[in-house]
Parts: C-alpha cells; structure tokens; sequence
C-alpha cells in the first residue's frame, strides 16, 4: 500500500494505519519534495516517482491521499489512479459515523474522533480531520478538506475543492461553493460563492 504524500498529514494516517495492524508493506510516495527523508523512521520506503509506483501497485495498487490542500489531493488521486492505483480509505478506529444512510466515497481520511452523524453524504476524496463534525443532513463535495474541530452543521452543503479552517462554523442550510476557502474560526451566516475566500464573525 501506498500512502501518497511523506509529510506530516501522511505520517498521521501511518498512525492510524498501525492501529488497525496494517503497517505491512507500506511505502510512501513523494515526487514534489527536493530532498525527502527515505526511508521514514529507517523503515518504510519513499517512493519519487509514478513509474516505481505502478510496481508497486502490480502487487497492492491501494493507495491513500496524504496530503491536506484540496487541489494536491485531486492532483495525487488522479496522478496514481493513472498508474495503476485504486484510492483506499483511511478511517480511524475511534471516529463516530452514523449507521442509517451515511454515504462515503472513495479515498477518504477520516481521522481520530471525527464525527460523523445520520443522512450525510461525504464524496471522494475528502479529509474529516480530528474533532470535526458533520451533522445531519449534510453534503460534502470531492476532495474537500475539513479542518481540526471544524463544525458542519445541519442541512450545509459544501461543493468540490472546499476548505474549511479549524474550527470553524458553518450554519444550518448554508451552501459553500466550489473551491472556497474558509478561515480558521470563522463563523459562516450565508451562502458562499465559489472561489471565495472568508473569514471573521461572521465570515466576510
């Protein structure tokens, strides 16, 4: 298996991964960084470019997205997929996701006591980071990235390539389009045009 990306969002869901027992035969991928450390912890390989990738996968094409930006995660997914890669979920042990009509995609990092409730749809792709929630009734776009203690409260939707900052708020009902950027804090009252960048109380 293949965790693609080697910083520290990567080394966090290598942690996850070793609470589930599946550090077997991990590699991580990193063909950005000029001078990464290979291996990590003097274990675990880092691969620096697709054509060792798609080795790799010729025996496990699982791969996890382990990087945080929206747009890297879309960039990574499509980049290994075209290799031979099949996206794979991250979702820890200790996160709380609701039983009745919870629809995950593929590829998602759902991390250590996130919370996901009931009636939510979470599309491809997207990082619930720790101590975020997602409340009833919510939808969550592709390759989204929700920040620690974030809150998406019920009946939101947010679409494609959002960002939202830790511990921020967005209200009931409130639709945040493609690609906006939500700061850290912020306290969303209305709808958010996509591409816009907000911020403050409340979110401007």
């Amino acid at each position: 298996m293949i965790i693609a990306g080697a910083g520290g969002h990567a080394r966090e869901l290598l942690g996850i991964l070793s609470e589930m027992g599946q550090v077997e035969d991990v590699f991580f991928f990193d063909d950005v960084a000029a001078n990464p450390k290979a291996p990590l912890w003097n274990r675990f390989p880092v691969l620096r470019n697709t054509t060792d990738a798609s080795r790799v996968f010729q025996k496990d094409p699982r791969f996890i997205i382990g990087v945080g930006n929206p747009a890297s995660r879309k960039a990574i997914y499509t980049k290994l997929v075209s290799c031979g890669g099949s996206p794979f979920s991250v979702i820890s042990p200790h996160a709380s996701i609701g039983e009745f009509n919870v629809r995950l995609g593929e590829g998602l990092n759902i991390l250590t006591q996130a919370i996901i409730t009931q009636d939510v749809s979470i599309d491809t792709g997207t990082l619930v980071h720790m101590q975020a929630t997602v409340h009833h009734d919510c939808v969550i776009g592709k390759f989204c990235e929700l920040s620690p203690g974030c809150h998406i409260l019920g009946r939101a939707s947010l679409g494609d390539l959002v960002s939202i900052g830790a511990g921020a708020v967005v209200l009931p009902g409130i639709h945040i389009g493609e690609g906006a950027v939500i700061g850290a804090g912020a306290v969303v009252t209305k709808n958010v045009e996509a591409g816009s960048r907000m911020k403050g109380v409340p979110a401007r």
